[in-house]
């Protein structure tokens, strides 16, 4: 009988493992499907930033080359301010 006794205590010891190790493995299920999807939500957040710094990058090249043109007209540009003024002042 005593055999029987220590049976039953040991089933009921691995029903109740089994049931907290259960328990367990859902929460594990749980945690990993949400941080699966924080891992989604941050990749295409990523995504997001490489296409706008892309597209950062594009407008900085444009306006670079703005600024070349910009140095490279300026002084003609003056000259030609200059020679206006001139006229206008000599037709004064």
């Amino acid at each position: 009988m005593a055999d029987l006794l220590d049976l039953e205590r040991r089933v009921i010891a691995l029903e109740a493992a089994s049931q907290e190790n259960t328990k367990t493995l859902n929460w594990v299920v749980g945690t990993l499907g949400r941080l699966a999807a924080d891992v989604s939500m941050v990749k295409e957040d990523v995504k997001a930033l490489r296409s706008d710094t892309d597209e950062l990058k594009a407008d900085m090249r444009e306006v670079k080359a703005d600024i070349k043109g910009l140095r490279r007209d300026l002084p003609a540009m003056m000259a030609e301010t200059m020679r206006e003024v001139l006229r206008e002042h000599k037709g004064s």
